[in-house]
């Protein structure tokens, strides 16, 4: 197998940044899923977007 990331330094330029922008896979998430994410309840969609919406406007910039 190929290794197909190379890093070489963790304080280097960032110059891609990848993001998916949340859908109604939150709304399946299962309980135990929720725990191991150290999350109590199933996020609310609009909000979700509407952080990552900022977030991703955010890196943009």
């Amino acid at each position: 197998m190929t290794d197909l990331i190379h890093v070489y330094s963790e304080i280097g330029k960032l110059e891609t940044v990848m993001l998916h922008r949340p859908g109604r896979e939150l709304e399946n998430l299962s309980p135990d899923i929720l725990n191991r994410m150290l999350i109590d309840d199933i996020p609310y969609l609009k909000i979700a977007q509407k952080e990552h919406d900022y977030f991703a406007h955010t890196l943009e910039k």
